[in-house]
C-alpha cells in the first residue's frame, strides 16, 4: 500500500515509497536515497522528505539552511531505523533509532549511517514565514534532468517559473537546463534575472558544471563580477 488518499487523509509507508531519481544517474551510485514524502503525501504547509544510506554512508549531506543569503529553514531530523552520528557545527551526536534532532538554520549538519537501514526523516519550515513548495513542474524539470532530457526539464521548469517568477533558484534552473540545451542567449537572461533577485546566485554560478558552456561567454563573466 504505497499511497492511499481517503477523505480528508493521506497514508504512507516509509518502506514503500518510490526513491526520488537521481540528478547525475552516469555517477556512482553510493547507496544514498531520498525519497519525497511530501508531495506523496500531498503536504503543502511545511517540507518533509526522508533519507537513507548503507552503514559508513552519508545520509545526510554537510550543509547549513542559510541558503542565498535568507533566513533559512529549522529542521527536525527524525533517526526512523538503523542509526547515525550527527556532526553539528563541530560537535558530535550520537543518534539511534527514534532520536529527535532539531537543528537551527545556520548550524553546519551532516549526519553518516553507522547501520545499514538507516533512514532519516527530516521536516523542516522557516521560522515566521508560510511554506511555500516548489510547483510540481520543478521536480517533473530535475527528473528530466536525471535521465539527460535537458529539453524537457527546460520546458518544465519554464513553467515552474511562470508560478514563482520571484524565485531566483527557478531561475537559475532555466539558465542552467538552456545552457545545457545549447540556449546560450535564453541561458544568459535567465542568470540576468536570478542575479536581479538576489546577487547571492553568483556563488552557485561560480561552480555548478551545468553552465560551463557559457562560461567563457563575456556576458556571463561580466554578470559574474
Amino acid at each position: 500500500m504505497p499511497t492511499a488518499v481517503e477523505s480528508m487523509y493521506s497514508v504512507a509507508r516509509l518502506g514503500e515509497i518510490e526513491p526520488a531519481p537521481r540528478l547525475n544517474p552516469d555517477a556512482e551510485n553510493d547507496g544514498r536515497a531520498s525519497f519525497d514524502v511530501r508531495r506523496t503525501l500531498g503536504i503543502t504547509g511545511f517540507g518533509v522528505r526522508s533519507f537513507t544510506a548503507p552503514n559508513g554512508g552519508l545520509v545526510i549531506n554537510e550543509h547549513d539552511e542559510l541558503f542565498l543569503g535568507a533566513d533559512g529553514q529549522e529542521e527536525l531530523y527524525i533517526v526512523t531505523s538503523g542509526a547515525a552520528t550527527f556532526e553539528i557545527d563541530g560537535e558530535t551526536v550520537e543518534a539511534p533509532t527514534g532520536a529527535l534532532i532539531n537543528v537551527q538554520p545556520a548550524a553546519k549538519r551532516k549526519a553518516t549511517a553507522t547501520e545499514d537501514g538507516t533512514m532519516i526523516l527530516v521536516v523542516g519550515g522557516t521560522p515566521g514565514k508560510p511554506y511555500e513548495p516548489q510547483p510540481e513542474e520543478a521536480a517533473e524539470a530535475l527528473a528530466a534532468y536525471g535521465r539527460g532530457d535537458y529539453e524537457e526539464a527546460l520546458a518544465k521548469q519554464l513553467i515552474a517559473v511562470e508560478k514563482q517568477p520571484n524565485n531566483p533558484v527557478a531561475h537559475f534552473n532555466v539558465g542552467c537546463f538552456a545552457a545545457r540545451s545549447g540556449h546560450d542567449d535564453q541561458a544568459i537572461e535567465a542568470l540576468q534575472r536570478a542575479v536581479a533577485i538576489n546577487e547571492h546566485i553568483k556563488q552557485l554560478m561560480a561552480s555548478d558544471d551545468d553552465l560551463d558552456s557559457i562560461r567563457e561567454d563575456p556576458r556571463f563573466i561580466e554578470l559574474s563580477k
